[in-house]
């Protein structure tokens, strides 16, 4: 199992994204995270703040590849920043949850 992040600088586009996601059952529990900084390098050297959007699902590891083909070829001209993150522990109801709730592979 896994925690897949998505960020973006489009709050419309992750929420999009997870509305997405959830009804394809590729994540569950989508939780946004609005107000996240990020910092850039500037074409002049210098460095920035910019505003951030943060999505998180709990998801199958299995059904990593399978997401990151869909959003490549959903967003193909602004494809968001993708990653996940194992989960370690989880409480067992939850884990049998994500696995009945989402797709099977």
């Amino acid at each position: 199992m896994i925690l897949l992040h998505v960020i973006s600088d489009n709050l419309d586009q992750v929420i999009e994204i997870a509305d997405y996601l959830t009804k394809k059952k590729l994540i569950l529990n989508p939780i946004i995270q609005e107000k996240v900084k990020g910092r850039k390098l500037s074409k002049n050297g210098k460095f920035e703040t910019i505003d951030q959007f943060l999505l998180m699902g709990k998801t199958k590891s299995l059904l990593f590849t399978m997401i990151d083909k869909k959003l490549r070829k959903k967003y193909p001209k602004n494809m968001p920043v993708l990653y996940s993150l194992p989960i370690v522990y989880m409480d067992w109801k939850q884990a049998d949850e994500l696995i009945e709730e989402t797709l099977k592979i």
